[in-house]
Parts: C-alpha cells; sequence; structure tokens
C-alpha cells in the first residue's frame, strides 16, 4: 500500500483549479497536473461559469478574489470537494478579520480541506514547473526548501537568488495561517525527497509543542536555517522570550542566524553539493589582509577554526613555495597566483585529514590571470570531495567572475565576514544536532528522587493559598531531588571566587528555562553575559550551559577546579529534574551562588508557585504539557523476569542504544532479517539506525527489551544488550503509524512480541492515532498469528500479493 502524504494536494497536485479576477496575477500551474482549469471571474461577479467537466475529487483549488466574493466562490466549489484549498493575497485585499478566519477553518473542517493562508504569496515547485504564487517568474531548480511567513521576504530572497544563482525546491509563504501552519509544512519537508535543506523566516513566536516537534523531526534529517525577526521589542519578557526560542532551535538541531545577510550567505552553502563535515577549515589567500580579518572573526565566538596542517601537508605545500610564502594557516602566496599553484594547495589541503572544509580567499590582481585561476577553481569543485568555498573580495571586476562560480554551482561570498558566517552557519548544525541528541539518562543517577513528597508538599502549599514558598519549605524541596546546594547557609571556607547565580523562569509560551551566569536578581540580565536552557538537561547539556555562560568561559574556568565544576553540572541536572516533574513552580531564583571546593552555598532561595489546579499531573496524552522538549519517559520502563528467572527490562531506547542496536541487527538470522526487512540487509544504515534511536517522545515511540551483556563485566544499562525491538514511525497521512516488531532467534517464544506489540498499542492510543499498521510476509506465519491474537486486520497488499497489510483501528481497540 502506497501512502500518500495529507500534504500532496498542495505540493505536487494531480488537479488544479484555479478561480481568480482580472487584478488578480495568474498563477502557473504544471504541465504535470492530469487535469487543470483556470475559471476567470467577472468583474460584476453576475453568474458562476458553467460546470466544469471534472468528475473526481479534486486535489487543489487555488483562489485570488476580493475578500467579499470568497464566501460565494467557497459555496460554489464545494462540490469538486478539493482536499486543498489555496487562499492569494489578491490586491485588493485587507487583513481577514478574526472571525471570517474562524469562518474558513470551520469550512475547511466540514469539507476535509487542507487551508493554506489567506493572504498568501503561493506556493512554488521549480522542479515540476509548479507555480502556484503571485509571482510569475519561476526560480532556479535547487535542493533548499524556502518556507516564510512574510510576502515580502519571499518576494526579495527569489530577488535576489536569480542574480546569485541559487535554486529552490520549494516555495512556500504561510499567509496568516488560518489551517495550515509550520509545522505542518516541516513534517512534509522533513520526507521531501525534491529538499534536503529548509530555510525557515519567522516574524511571529510559533506557539504549539507541535511545532518543536516537528523541527526536531525535519532537522534530523536534514539542516533547517531558521531567521526570526521581532527581536525589537525591549521589553525584559520579549528579550528572554528570543533567547528561549534561540535554545528550542539549538536544542532541536537546527541552526538560528540573526541577519538577512547571514541566511543570504548560509542559503548559498546549503545549496552545494558537498556539505561541511566538522569545523576545522584551512584558508589560502593571496594576501594577508584579508586572511587576517577572516582569523579575527573566528576569535570572536566563532564555530569554526584554522586547522591544523598535518605534516605530509606543510611537505606537499614546501615542494612549490616561494621565498616568502606563508605555509601556516592561513596559506599565504603574496605573489601573483597561477593555476599551477592553486591546484596543488588545494589537492594538498584535499587529502589532509584534519581539514574539513577549505576557503580561498582572493582580492583582485593585476599581475595575474584571476578568470584562469577562477576557471581553474570550478574544475577543482567537481574533483574535491571536500566544500570548496570562495570569497572573492571586491566588486566592479570580482563580480563577474562571483556569478560565474555561482553559476557552476559554488558559493561565492564578497567579503570575508560573510564567508565567515556561512561557515559558522554549517558548523554550527553540527554542534546543534549534537545537543538535539541529548537526553536525561533512562534510570536516575545516584539515589532517586522522592517526586510523591514533592508533590504533596507543593499541593499543600498551593491549597493554603502559597504563592511566594518560604527558606524552609524552598530546602525541603530542593532535598527532595537532592540538589547539591546549601541554602540558609555561607561556604565553610573564604570565597576566593566570583559569585554566580541559576534562575529558572516559565514563558507563556515555550515553558520552563533555566539561566546561568552573574549575579543580577531578574530578567534583567539575560544577555550575552548568561546562558540559557530548556529542560531538560543531562550532565552534558549541563556543562554545555555553564560553558556558554559568560562568567565561565571569561573568569571562572581557569581557576574554579574540575570539583566545582562538577558540582554545578550536578546542581543544574537535579534542578532540571525538579522542574520537570513539578509544573506547580512558576519561578526559582538560587542567587547568588557561591562556589567552593567544599560544596555549593546559597543565602536564600527564593521559589513561586502558580495557583492551585485540581489535576496538577505533569504528564498528560502527550507527554510533559509544560515543557517544549519531551523528557525521556521514565515511567515507560519496566523490570520483568522470565520463567527462567533471567531478569530483562523493557525500556523507551535512546540515541547512545544505537551501537547495541546494530549489533542486535547483525546478529540476527538471515531469515529473521529478511522476515523484518523484506530484504538481504545485513546491518542498518547511518540514516535508519539514527531514525530508529533518536526519537521524539511526544509523538513517536521505540522500545527495546534488553538483558545485561555478558560480555561486560559490571556493565553500566548503556552496555545492555537487545533481545527485541519495537518502534512505530507516524505515517505521511498524519493519522496513523506504522510499527514494525524483530526479536532475537534465540529470544523467541518467550512472549517477548505479545508484550511490546501490547506497550506500543497503548502508547499509539494515548498520543491520539486513529489506526498502526505494519506489512508481513505472508510466509511469516508466526507474526500473522500473533497479531491475529491481538486483534489486527489482514489485508493482501495490492501491489505486492506476498506482502500482507496488517493494521489496528486503535479507536476500536478494547483494551484487555
Amino acid at each position: 500500500m502506497i501512502l500518500r502524504h495529507r500534504l500532496a494536494a498542495l505540493f505536487d497536485p494531480e488537479s488544479v483549479l484555479v478561480i481568480r479576477t482580472d487584478e488578480g496575477m495568474e498563477p502557473i500551474c504544471s504541465t504535470a497536473a492530469q487535469w487543470h482549469k483556470t475559471v476567470l471571474l467577472p468583474a460584476d461577479y453576475t453568474q458562476w461559469p458553467e460546470p466544469l467537466n471534472h468528475d473526481r475529487r479534486l486535489d487543489l483549488a487555488v483562489v485570488c478574489v476580493p475578500t467579499p466574493e470568497l464566501s460565494l466562490v467557497l459555496a460554489q466549489i464545494e462540490r469538486y470537494a478539493p482536499r486543498a484549498l489555496l487562499l492569494l493575497t489578491h490586491p485588493s485585499s485587507l487583513p481577514y478579520s478574526a472571525s471570517f478566519q474562524h469562518e474558513l477553518r470551520q469550512w475547511a473542517k466540514q469539507h476535509h480541506c487542507l487551508l493554506l493562508g489567506p493572504r498568501s504569496f503561493g506556493l512554488i515547485r521549480p522542479g515540476t514547473d509548479l507555480n502556484l504564487s503571485i509571482q510569475t517568474q519561476l526560480p532556479k531548480k535547487g535542493k533548499v526548501a524556502l518556507v516564510s511567513q512574510s510576502r515580502t521576504l519571499t518576494t526579495a530572497i527569489l530577488d535576489w537568488a536569480v542574480d546569485a544563482n541559487v535554486g529552490f525546491s520549494a516555495v512556500l509563504d504561510l499567509g496568516d495561517e488560518a489551517d495550515v501552519d509550520l509545522a505542518t509544512v516541516l513534517d512534509f519537508l522533513a520526507v521531501d525527497k525534491q529538499s534536503d535543506s529548509i530555510v525557515l523566516y519567522l516574524h511571529s513566536h510559533p506557539t504549539s509543542k507541535q511545532f518543536a516537534s516537528a523541527l526536531y523531526a525535519a532537522a534530523a534529517a536534514k539542516p533547517i536555517i531558521v531567521l526570526k525577526a521581532g527581536g525589537a521589542d525591549q521589553s525584559k519578557e520579549m528579550r528572554a522570550r528570543e533567547e528561549v526560542f534561540s535554545a528550542l532551535v539549538r536544542r532541536t538541531g537546527a541552526i538560528r542566524v540573526r541577519y538577512l545577510m547571514q541566511l543570504y550567505a548560509a542559503v548559498k552553502i546549503l545549496s552545494l553539493q558537498r556539505r561541511l563535515k566538522g569545523s576545522r577549515i584551512a584558508m589560502l589567500s593571496n594576501g594577508d589582509g584579508i586572511a587576517q580579518l577572516a582569523v579575527d572573526i573566528m576569535r570572536y565566538g566563532s564555530t569554526v577554526h584554522t586547522a591544523t596542517l598535518e605534516p605530509q601537508t606543510v611537505d606537499a605545500l614546501a615542494e612549490i613555495a616561494l621565498a616568502n610564502d606563508q605555509l601556516g594557516n592561513p596559506i599565504v602566496r603574496y605573489a601573483p597566483w597561477t593555476t599551477e599553484f592553486v591546484e596543488h594547495v588545494i589537492s594538498a589541503l584535499a587529502k589532509d585529514r584534519q581539514v574539513d572544509g577549505i576557503l580561498v580567499l582572493l582580492a583582485p590582481d593585476p599581475y595575474a590571470d584571476v578568470a584562469a585561476i577562477t576557471d581553474s577553481l570550478i574544475q577543482l569543485s567537481k574533483k574535491v570531495y571536500k566544500p570548496l568555498i570562495t570569497c572573492l573580495v571586491g566588486e566592479d571586476s570580482m563580480r563577474g567572475l562571483r556569478q560565474r562560480l555561482e553559476q557552476a554551482g559554488m558559493a561565492a561570498l564578497r567579503t570575508p565576514d560573510a564567508a565567515m558566517d556561512a561557515l559558522n552557519t554549517l558548523a554550527s548544525y553540527h554542534y546543534s544536532q549534537q545537543l538535539a541528541q541529548q537526553i536525561i539518562p533512562a534510570y536516575p543517577l545516584g539515589r532517586p528522587a522522592n517526586s510523591d513528597a514533592a508533590r504533596q508538599l507543593v499541593r499543600e502549599l498551593q491549597q493554603q493559598g502559597v504563592e511566594h514558598v518560604d527558606e524552609m519549605d524552598s530546602a525541603q524541596l530542593l532535598a527532595c531531588y537532592h540538589v547539591p546546594i546549601l541554602s540558609q547557609a555561607k561556604p565553610y571556607t573564604v570565597p576566593t571566587l566570583q559569585p554566580t547565580c541559576i534562575h529558572m523562569y516559565t514563558d507563556a509560551l515555550y515553558g520552563p528555562f533555566i539561566i546561568f551566569g552573574a549575579v543580577a536578581g531578574n530578567l534583567e540580565f539575560i544577555s550575552n553575559r548568561t546562558a540559557v536552557e530548556l529542560p531538560p538537561l543531562n550532565r552534558n547539556l549541563a556543562r554545555h550551559l555553564i560553558e556558554r555562560s559568560f562568567i565561565w568561559h571569561e573568569r571562572l574556568h581557569n581557576v574554579a577546579g574540575e570539583d566545582v565544576f562538577r558540582q554545578l553540572q550536578q546542581a543544574l541536572e537535579k534542578l532540571s529534574e525538579l522542574i520537570s516533574e513539578l509544573p506547580e513552580i512558576k519561578s526559582i531564583q538560587i542567587d547568588p551562588l557561591w562556589l567552593s571546593p567544599s560544596g555549593l552555598y546559597c543565602s536564600k532561595v527564593r521559589m513561586e508557585l502558580y495557583p492551585f489546579v485540581a489535576d496538577s499531573s505533569p504528564i498528560d496524552s502527550t507527554g510533559y504539557r509544560h515543557m517544549m522538549i519531551h523528557p525521556y519517559p521514565r515511567h515507560l520502563v519496566q523490570h520483568h523476569q522470565f520463567s527462567t528467572g533471567q531478569k530483562w527490562v523493557l525500556r523507551p531506547i535512546r540515541p547512545e542504544d544505537a551501537q547495541a542496536l546494530q549489533d542486535f541487527v547483525r546478529g540476527l538470522s538471515t531469515e529473521s532479517r529478511y522476515m523484518r526487512f523484506v530484504s538481504m540487509m545485513r546491518e542498518l544504515s547511518p540514516s535508519m539506525l539514527a531514525r530508529y534511536t533518536r526519537i521524539d517522545y511526544s509523538r513517536e515511540l521505540a522500545l527495546i527489551a534488553t538483558v545485561p551483556s555478558a560480555d561486560i563485566v559490571d556493565a553500566d544499562q548503556s552496555a545492555d544488550k537487545v533481545i527485541a525491538f519495537v518502534h512505530y514511525l507516524r505515517n505521511h497521512d498524519g493519522r496513523g503509524a506504522e510499527y514494525a516488531l524483530v526479536v532475537a532467534d534465540d529470544w523467541q517464544r518467550h512472549g517477548l512480541g505479545s508484550q511490546l506489540m501490547r506497550a506500543i498499542i497503548e502508547a499509539a492510543k494515548r498520543q491520539g492515532l486513529s489506526y498502526i499498521d505494519g506489512y508481513v510476509l505472508a510466509t511469516n506465519e508466526g507474526m500473522l498469528g500473533l497479531l491475529k491474537r491481538l486483534g489486527f486486520n489482514n489485508d493482501i497488499d495490492k501491489y505486492d500479493p506476498g506482502l500482507r497489510r496488517v493494521w489496528l483501528d486503535l479507536t476500536q481497540a478494547i483494551d484487555e
């Protein structure tokens, strides 16, 4: 069975009806559509044209009419039951009222129709010559998807792209987002084969957990660059929200840029066929001026840095060196360049294992044949497997050469700072990906928290009307979670370290966030002197939070010592657990926090509670409702024992289980692997391994059954041996999920399959899915029998009679 993504009717329509007036710009429809018709409405809208000759349900209706006529148009197109409706900006259109937008949403819901807009720039798919927008010129075909909340920014970027020779896989303006929102579009682009990277322009803060979830899933599959406006509001709450949003983007694995020129540079780099896979850069320049500018930029918070060249690279450079050449990094030759010199140097750098990317800085030189060098760089870019980025500084004589490079598919920047912005953006992607894979441990480190006692205390305080918790109760709550901070005390030794602070506040959109930095007292101090992160934190995320702060980086890291650093890590990790489990807490201020090898001390802890709410459980059907980042679902961890006495654990999978899962797949018999994957594959590909272990637990689930590894003495939990694996991943229709189950050969007939399937069925129902389905070989009688006992339906797959689609209607499934 081939499932069509629910947004396919919008992005890849098979039938299109366009309704417009004379004032509206006519959209151009792809010739790939099986059916296309344009209806031109009369100016006075006296009557609708004759019914259209289309007897199947319409994929897409595109409407560009004045607002007063829209209701009449909708009444007419109901007969065609469009799957999607695109409402373009009309020249006469005014902002839609809230009540009219509500009516549009109700119409779309009633007719089971997706609605993009109103007041949208439209949608363009250059790869299929599809232009359903108010712009007549089709952009160049490429691999970058552009999604925008601004019509003017969309047109500006497209106009720039013509001169920069940059192509796109999709261009979409969301308009007023009455129905189809950013999260829905990201879910589509994450699996869109035409797009290998995504660029977002936002002018408002996305408010739903669905956005964070969709961004997390999409960023795991391809680079995402986010440019967001709106940081000009100087209120302390809005400044804080901007920093929290940046933390959210970073934690989901995406990258935020601050300026339009940074976005332009990032788009150029994203259009390259070869991506930067590290942060070590080698630079080649024809003068030390522009090279020094690039190096200076690296010194101020840059993600990329100069690579240390291998000895064999230095030897290769020495073979052609002139007397005054600089053979370090940057490599500088003052004498006129030749094509032979450029080819020799870049070939040597490409072989260097310490070099992740090569930046060529070239200023105008009347003594060199810069045009021939440009042609040589184009040829080298086709041979070198590492990213080759150029920066041709200048304008009159260099503009045409930059265009030549861009037409050949190379990134050609105008200034060293633009080049470094582009390189930093891509290097930041790998840093963000590391953060996105960090989740809290599957098992508590040290003593488990006394969460029940903490919840009881908080509820009693709320019922008494307490908003500001006194020092004694604050200390008791910290003790319940074993936070290693001694309150109401001063250091046993005279403190010699500058005091710090830890604050926690709750943003109305993004939930709780943690601040670490210098002493200040309230939200006013959120700036480049502090660091912000979203809970939950593990030890590694706590380390990153500390190291990003100004006070640690500039004042403490050389004098505090490892003991103090470890104590801070543990304090942040335990506070994160407290915040995650107690949504009743509105804010916490541990300020000042005194650091000492003998411990962490605070003279006063201030906590503020929300008013009492009858249902204060932190966990709902989709996760921790007060948090944007879903914590690891420890409540799903189950300890079991086989009849033989062998103990085993059923728990959600984690990124660090990747190697254990790979070993599990490699250990399967050929028959078991074929039954599960319907192929002769012997191991999981890197992308499959990442997809199965990096799970967004707010909407998906992957469980493993483990036993202690027999190969490791005193093995920790991460060294467990996987003996069974089950998961479900969301289908493209957004309503269901595809499951898969495999049990190791030596552990079959122990009841594992039944227990794992029941676990994911219950989880899928809690997450609001309508069905789960999977594909099983017709010869796999054991699996078919198991699923039949669990109430699954069995259908012959019409595309492959040797497969069975085995599915369960979760709306009808009855708990045993």
